[in-house]
């Protein structure tokens, strides 16, 4: 027991020590106040600056909710500025703008979307000419075509070859898998 007592004593006497080549318990104590005042120092200029973040993002919701009302106005012809009535005019060119951009959008989405149908559907892969479903060869161009794929002849979803029953509605195949 006695070793323990002396271990622990000669460990604070190096501590103690440690603490007096360092300037003493009072300088150490000293410069903990310090480090903790800056800390402080810091944690209040981000505070602040978290403050004037919000408040400005206030200020552009404010001059937001104001630029709308004054727009609405503009629109009902109730405006009596005419300084903003060229802005006003603007933002409802632009409006129109946005309108047209997104029917575009609409129409290009939907050409889009009928060409894949198109090109996944009964049409050649080699020359791009129609042709009728379940053919074997192009009649244009003579290339193999994919054979079709199998189908439940109860759903008409698509099955794997082999399979023996269909996976979305769990009726037999009968052997009859590919027709439709």
């Amino acid at each position: 027991m006695s070793e323990l007592v002396d271990l622990f004593r000669t460990k604070a006497e190096d501590l103690i020590a440690s603490i007096n080549r360092a300037g003493g318990l009072k300088a150490t104590v000293e410069a903990l106040r310090k480090q903790m005042e800056v800390s402080d120092r810091r944690r209040a200029v981000a505070r602040a600056k978290a403050d004037i973040k919000r408040t400005h993002e206030q200020i552009t919701d404010m001059v937001t909710a104001v630029g709308l009302q004054v727009v609405a106005l503009h629109e009902a012809k109730k405006l009596q500025v005419a300084e903003l009535d060229p802005l006003c005019s603007q933002i409802v060119e632009l409006r129109s703008t946005v309108r047209e951009l997104e029917t575009d959008l609409a129409r290009l989405e939907a050409e889009a979307e009928a060409a894949v149908a198109r090109d996944a559907g009964d049409h050649c892969r080699a020359c791009g000419k129609p042709i009728q479903p379940g053919l074997r060869f192009c009649p244009h161009c003579g290339v193999t075509l994919a054979p079709p794929a199998p189908t439940c002849p109860h759903c008409s979803s698509p099955v794997r070859a082999q399979a023996k029953f269909c996976s979305r509605c769990g009726r037999p195949i009968d052997g009859a898998a590919g027709s439709a």
